[in-house]
């Protein structure tokens, strides 16, 4: 189906539906990159915390190559990517200059009591913003 897929995740453990879909989405051959972007505290350079900045790469890096295992074992492709800017712009950004052809992303179930309480996810955002098609998986 797709031969590029973007799979941008954080650091919990609540993207295992996405990750499925990604998987199953995948066409042989096909490449899901697993992106963790990094936020930068704005006011604060990075070189003023290098060491917290690092921490947080490291456990990126840990976090994405088990993800990537789970990739692993149903024969899809994947590559992890550890980028430090803002989530929302700099996903679209990366989407865009890698060619993505599909961003997968998990999102919050809507609460049909408040259904406008997602509408300013990041999910959201981005399934409005995207140049590419995006699949948000609840």
């Amino acid at each position: 189906m797709f031969q590029k897929l973007l799979l941008p995740v954080d650091l919990s453990d609540r993207h295992g539906q996405a990750l499925q879909a990604a998987a199953e989405l995948a066409r042989p051959g096909a490449e899901v990159v697993l992106l963790h972007v990094i936020e930068i505290i704005p006011g604060l350079p990075m070189e003023e915390d290098k060491t917290f900045y690092q921490r947080l790469e490291k456990a990126a890096q840990r976090h994405l190559g088990q993800l990537g295992k789970q990739l692993e074992q149903r024969g899809v492709s994947w590559r992890a990517e550890t980028i430090y800017g803002q989530r929302g712009p700099d996903i679209l950004r990366f989407a865009r200059e890698t060619s993505a052809e599909l961003i997968v992303l998990t999102s919050p179930r809507p609460d049909p009591e408040h259904p406008a309480a997602g509408w300013g996810s990041l999910s959201h955002k981005v399934g409005l913003l995207s140049s590419c098609p995006v699949l948000l998986v609840k």
